[in-house]
């Protein structure tokens, strides 16, 4: 363990310097810039801001309790204009909830000042539902580009003689070129490269392996309302499709927009491209402003094919309205209008998954939300979950859910957030609960305390998952500390197993720079006979 954690830390020690070469010296100051939760669907958030100017992908948004910055959101996507991010805590928004970003900025003596100029909006999934009702804006074709480039690695080290000792790196690279030298040409691109170490042979074998690439594709903008994409892409408009590899064409009159698609899938095994996977489709939508709100509709038709022969067809159907500033409402569903029945094909029209939920703020510190979900499981990139983590994400992604925030007196907050899921195949049903509760002004410290339990039964077991966490801010903003505990127990049902773990959790977070962040991550998992620690280093430089 010793060896292979000297050779880990040579090695982003190297990474830090060439990161950090030619950066600038000088004193960071760390600002805030304002959002607003415009759209909320399921796990995805949609914030609005009024520039997204030193925003990145990857980057945190935070939630302000009392004067205390607790980190809600992760960015997965944005635009000049707006975000959308995944939870990464306990802590639920409501629409029109405020949020801020950490802007990092470096006076340098002697440093010439850019002219910044406005950006227009890009395509994005928020503009589906809640940017281009609010806000019309016609593109002004200036060029704009942000990237990224990060290097990580995930090591575990087992405790016991007999066990073994992993390390896992990651390199990923993230353009977002928009209208190169004020063209009408865009590009993006989102590529990673992953492996384990002494384990080469595996990218020899098939370097797909090891490289994924996410996104690669040309934009041409034939006018302000109509575009064409060439490449690997995933279409926000349709997400539920996955990556395109291929053309699309989008364009939009008034309020009603049209799309046409024509490519092939990744391959399901190594998200190569893979031509036999051809698919081709249609959307269409409206969408319109309301009084109090808005409302959007849209239809897409898909048929897909493996080898020439029909994989699937068939028809994704999307509602979202704001009737009203304190109610929301969002719908989704599938329908297949292909089947194989003792191989003979049918065009019998099946309803094969469906969502609801509905959102009310009842008052500023008290707000209700309940969702149906029968969808099939969405598919994510690449992730870092512990055992633990991952039973209970999985326990909670269809069926029906139930979440109450509560804000009784200043600093506290509690929530609850209940579900259930049901199936004929299950041989009981599976049923969780999380608890949380959050004191954001711990005297003395001045730093955040919240406590948690997830209650669970599966079809194969009871858990209880138990956890104090404990996080502050030094230097203003620019170093970020996260103490945390958790006790997991796992009864499974058909044996007499049961698994008990101590976790224990360090984390460390340093903005260096305007362009360069550093994050370290250290886990020690508890468990008789064999102990387990793990490490997470992180370094990115935005360009």
């Amino acid at each position: 363990m010793k060896k292979n954690l000297i050779d880990i830390i040579t090695v982003f020690v190297l990474l830090l310097g060439s990161f950090i070469a030619n950066e600038a010296i000088g004193q960071v100051n760390v600002s805030f810039k304002e959002g607003k939760v415009s759209y909320i669907s399921g796990e995805s958030i949609y914030i609005k801001f009024e520039s997204t100017e030193g925003i990145e992908n990857g980057d945190t948004l935070y939630l302000k309790m009392d004067e205390v910055l607790i980190p809600v959101l992760i960015i997965i996507h944005h635009s000049s204009i707006s975000c959308l991010g995944n939870y990464i805590s306990d802590h639920k928004l409501n629409l029109s909830d405020t949020v801020y970003a950490k802007i990092a900025s470096v006076n340098v003596l002697g440093e010439t000042k850019l002219e910044i100029f406005e950006q227009g909006e890009k395509d994005m999934s928020e503009q589906v539902i809640t940017n281009s009702l609010l806000k019309k804006e016609t593109p002004s074709f200036k060029q704009q580009i942000n990237g990224r480039i990060s290097a990580s690695s995930y090591s575990n080290f087992a405790g016991s003689s007999g066990g073994s000792n992993s390390t896992r790196m990651r390199y990923t690279m993230s353009l977002d070129a928009s209208n190169i030298s004020n063209s009408r040409i865009s590009v993006q691109t989102y590529i990673s490269f992953a492996h384990q170490l002494k384990e080469w042979d595996v990218v020899k074998e098939n370097i797909f392996n090891a490289l994924k690439i996410y996104s690669l594709a040309v934009k041409y903008d034939i006018n302000k309302n109509s575009s064409i994409w060439l490449g690997r892409k995933i279409n926000p408009r349709i997400a539920n499709v996955g990556a395109i590899d291929g053309l699309q064409f989008q364009t939009a009159v008034n309020d009603v927009y049209f799309g046409v698609v024509v490519g092939s899938r990744p391959d399901y095994q190594d998200y190569s491209f893979n031509s036999k996977l051809f698919e081709y489709g249609a959307y269409i939508g409206h969408e319109s402003k309301l009084k109090n709100g808005f409302a959007q509709s849209s239809i897409a038709f898909f048929e897909q094919r493996n080898q020439s022969k029909i994989d699937r067809r068939f028809v994704y159907l999307q509602h979202s309205n704001r009737l009203t500033n304190n109610l929301n409402f969002f719908s989704s569903s599938e329908i297949d209008l292909y089947s194989m029945v003792n191989g003979v094909p049918t065009n019998n029209a099946s309803l094969t998954s469906i969502y609801l939920s509905l959102g009310y703020r009842i008052s500023e510190g008290v707000s209700v939300f309940g969702s149906y979900d029968a969808r099939k499981n969405v598919i994510y990139y690449e992730t870092f979950k512990n055992y633990a983590d991952e039973i209970f994400q999985q326990a909670t992604r269809q069926g029906l859910r139930f979440r109450l925030n509560l804000r009784p007196f200043k600093y506290f907050n509690f929530s609850m957030n209940a579900g259930t899921r049901f199936s004929e195949a299950d041989a009981r049903k599976t049923k969780t609960l999380n608890i949380s509760a959050t004191y954001t002004q711990v005297p003395i410290i001045n730093a955040s305390v919240s406590l948690n339990a997830n209650l669970m039964q599966t079809n194969y077991l009871d858990g209880t998952i138990a956890g104090i966490r404990l996080s502050k801010d030094f230097v203003k903003g620019k170093i970020n500390t996260m103490l945390q505990y958790r006790y997991v127990k796992f009864d499974y049902v058909n044996t007499v197993t049961t698994l008990n773990e101590h976790i224990a959790e360090i984390d460390f977070s340093y903005q260096m720079s305007k362009k360069v962040f550093l994050s370290v991550n250290f886990e020690s998992t508890f468990q008789k006979p064999n102990n387990t620690n793990r490490i997470y280093l992180n370094i990115r430089r935005k360009f």
